[in-house]
């Protein structure tokens, strides 16, 4: 199936995303380089696959490859162009890559076979943020609140809010759904006072600029219940649940916060070429500090773990072949 066939079958509003993307990597692909340039497409700007992307670019650029780190928007944009091999390189959690792969829950009835891992980046927590001076303080309070919902360019945010509702035995009936179409109108939505509480990532960009923007903001803990992952998998499989401690690159953790977790895991074409998969295989396991200089969430980059397996998701030849002539074993 081709590009412009993959486009057509999506939303409306998610194919004109796809089609921007495009666009802008037609035009990165129509500049004159010294070499083949090489795109990562990412989460919205803002978000940290955003931030961690562009760090990738940098320094995969300074290795003399030519990279570009263009935001695209979710997975649900995303996978069809690695998919498809239009772009090379993309940044998802690992419990989205899994279902893109088998074509299971967000990715129901349309898998993705030629999506591969490259390696295993950051660990990341993502809650309900409400504003810090709220009288929202448990999940349960949530009820009857207006709330993100339904973000068709990044589905998968609403299933993890669905399963932190449902830890605390809440549903769609019971909130107030305000919609977006991407995860960034979302937390604007939220700045702007027309919703009450928003799904997403700790410490990313966007949850300081929210911080800064309502004064101050607070992350809802998980209830404490025996059955809670079970609960919270059974929605999205792949996920664990952290103790989350204050730090100050973490605005709205404000004790020991119990939150949902996965992690960044970057993703190649299966059409990519080994050589360059290899490449930046290598660089993710020699240039950790370079990493960390560029974003202080490469701190969280655990080289025992970066070549780790994916349910469902096969390793790429390329990165493979690296981590095996160099001994790495992801354990």
């Amino acid at each position: 199936m081709n590009i412009a066939t993959q486009i057509r079958n999506v939303s409306g509003a998610t194919r004109t995303v796809c089609w921007a993307a495009i666009a802008a990597v037609g035009l990165m692909a129509a500049t004159p380089v010294t070499a083949q340039t090489v795109t990562i497409g990412t989460t919205a700007q803002g978000s940290l696959g955003s931030a961690l992307g562009a760090a990738l670019a940098k320094v995969m650029d300074e290795r003399g490859m030519t990279m570009r780190a263009v935001p695209m928007g979710g997975p649900e944009v995303t996978m069809p162009l690695l998919n498809s091999g239009e772009i090379q390189f993309s940044l998802a959690s690992a419990d989205v890559s899994s279902l893109a792969a088998s074509g299971t829950t967000v990715f129901e009835g349309n898998p993705h076979p030629n999506i591969r891992l490259v390696g295993h980046l950051v660990s990341f927590e993502a809650g309900w943020m409400v504003r810090a001076d709220s009288d929202i303080m448990t999940m349960a309070d949530l009820k009857g609140k207006r709330v993100s919902w339904g973000i068709t360019q990044q589905r998968i945010l609403e299933y993890w809010g669905r399963a932190q509702l449902a830890a605390a035995d809440l549903g769609e009936d019971d909130i107030i759904p305000v919609h977006a179409t991407a995860a960034p109108a979302a937390v604007q939505d939220f700045m702007a006072g027309r919703s009450d509480a928003v799904v997403f990532t700790v410490g990313s960009g966007l949850t300081s600029q929210a911080d800064a923007s309502v004064g101050g903001i607070r992350f809802l803990p998980l209830p404490e219940r025996e059955d809670l992952l079970e609960i919270t998998t059974g929605i999205v499989p792949g996920t664990l649940i952290r103790q989350v401690t204050p730090n100050e690159r973490r605005p709205g953790i404000v004790a020991e916060t119990p939150m949902m977790g996965s992690t960044l895991v970057l993703l190649a074409s299966a059409s990519t070429p080994p050589e360059t998969v290899a490449a930046v295989a290598e660089a993710l396991y020699t240039a950790r500090d370079e990493f960390i200089a560029i974003h202080p969430a490469f701190n969280r980059m655990n080289l025992n773990t970066l070549a780790g397996d994916v349910v469902n998701l096969p390793t790429h030849d390329g990165a493979a072949g690296y981590y095996e002539a160099n001994g790495i074993t992801g354990e």
